[in-house]
C-alpha cells in the first residue's frame, strides 16, 4: 500500500482571549490556583463562531496551493447539531460537494482516532487521497458556568492536516487505539441524545452541560498513554531514544509532564499550547502540531508522535515520519 502522511498543517482560534483572571468574577478559584494544578494562563472563546465555522477556517489553510480533498473526517465532541455532521457542514462551507465527509467522536482522543481513521482509508483506497482531517471544538457552549473543575481547562479552536502520497519509509509508521467503556460515566454530557433527551427537568439537573471526574481522566491517562506509546513504537521498529517531538493531547501541563516522565521523554521533546489556548479537545494536537510546524520544531525524517486521550475512555497513538516536501 502507498506510504500516506502529513503534507499541510492549520490551526484557528477565535480572536477572544479569556484569561484566568476573568474567571474569577464568576467562579470560586484564582489564577493562582489555576495556574499552579494546570498550567493554563488563558484560553479563547468563540463569541459567535460555530464549530463547523472554525473547523472551515482552519480547513483553508490546510488546502495549500488550492489541492482539493477527496475526503473529509472531522473530529469534535461539540457539534454544531446532533446531526448532520459537522463534517458535511464544513464540506460545504468549503464548496466541495460530493465529497465523502464523517465526524468521528471521542472526546479529546478524537483527532488521533480521525487521523489513523483517514490515513488507513486513503492507504487502503488512493483514490481517497489526499484527505482532509480537522479537530474542531466549542467547549465554552458546553461548559457549566458554575462549574470551576472543569469550565477552568476548556477553550475553543480547530486545527487541521491535508494526508497525502509522500515517499516510502516516511508519513503515517503505525497507530495503537484503545478504549474502555467499563469507564464510559468518567466524561461525558448525559442529557441531549435519546437516553436522556433534553427536557426541563434534565435542565434543571444541570445535565446538558459537560462533566468529568478529574481524579479518574488523570489516573487512566498517566497509566494508560505511556503504555500505548511503548506498544506503538515498538511495533515499529522505534523506543523512546529514537522520538524527535512529542504532540499529546493539551488536557493541562501537569498531566503531559507526568506521561512524559513516565515515558522517559525529556520536556524539551514535546511542544505545548495548552498555556495560551487551554484545552481544546479534539483540536488540541493539531493545533499544537501546526504550531511545531510554524516554529521549526520539525525536519525531514523526525520521528512524530501524536497522543490522544479522552472520553469513553478513549486513547490513541499515531507515529509518523515527517516528511519535508
Amino acid at each position: 500500500m502507498p506510504a500516506i502522511g502529513i503534507t499541510s498543517t492549520s490551526a484557528y482560534t477565535p480572536p477572544t482571549v479569556v484569561a484566568n483572571r476573568d474567571l474569577e468574577r464568576t467562579l470560586n478559584t484564582s489564577d493562582e490556583w489555576i495556574r499552579a494544578r494546570t498550567g493554563i494562563r488563558t484560553r479563547r472563546w468563540s463569541v459567535d463562531e460555530s464549530t463547523s465555522g472554525m473547523a472551515a477556517k482552519a480547513a483553508s489553510g490546510a488546502l495549500r496551493g488550492g489541492t482539493a480533498p477527496n475526503l473529509i473526517v472531522v473530529a469534535t465532541s461539540s457539534p454544531d447539531h446532533i446531526q448532520p455532521p459537522t463534517a458535511c457542514l464544513v464540506q460545504r462551507a468549503l464548496g466541495l460537494p460530493g465529497v465523502p465527509a464523517f465526524d468521528v467522536g471521542a472526546v479529546c482522543s478524537g483527532f488521533v482516532y480521525a487521523l489513523a481513521s483517514a490515513a488507513a482509508l486513503a492507504a487502503a483506497h488512493p483514490d481517497l487521497a489526499p484527505a482532509l482531517v480537522v479537530g474542531s471544538e466549542r467547549y465554552s457552549r458546553i461548559l457549566d458556568p458554575e462549574d470551576r473543575t472543569a469550565t477552568v481547562f476548556f477553550g475553543d479552536g480547530a486545527g487541521a492536516v491535508m494526508l497525502g502520497r509522500v515517499p516510502d519509509g516516511y508519513g503515517v509508521l503505525g497507530t495503537r487505539l484503545t478504549a474502555h467503556g467499563e469507564l464510559s460515566d468518567v466524561v461525558g454530557i448525559e442529557a441531549g441524545g435519546t437516553t436522556t433527551p433534553l427536557s426541563p427537568q434534565a435542565i434543571a439537573n444541570r445535565e446538558h452541560y459537560f462533566h468529568m471526574h478529574g481524579p479518574q481522566v488523570w489516573d487512566y491517562a498517566t497509566e494508560t498513554l505511556p503504555s500505548l506509546i511503548k506498544e506503538a513504537l515498538y511495533a515499529t521498529g522505534l523506543d523512546e531514544s529514537d522520538v524527535d517531538l512529542v504532540i499529546t493531547h493539551q488536557a493541562n501541563l501537569r498531566l503531559i509532564e507526568e506521561v512524559l516522565r513516565r515515558c522517559g521523554i525529556a520536556k524539551d521533546r514535546t511542544e505545548t499550547t495548552v498555556e495560551s489556548f487551554g484545552n481544546t479537545a479534539a483540536a488540541s494536537i493539531p493545533i499544537t502540531l501546526h504550531q511545531a510546524v510554524e516554529r521549526g520544531r520539525l525536519k525531514d525524517g523526525d520521528i512524530v508522535l501524536l497522543a490522544g486521550v479522552g472520553g469513553g475512555m478513549t486513547a490513541g497513538v499515531v507515529v509518523v515520519r515527517w516528511y519535508s516536501a
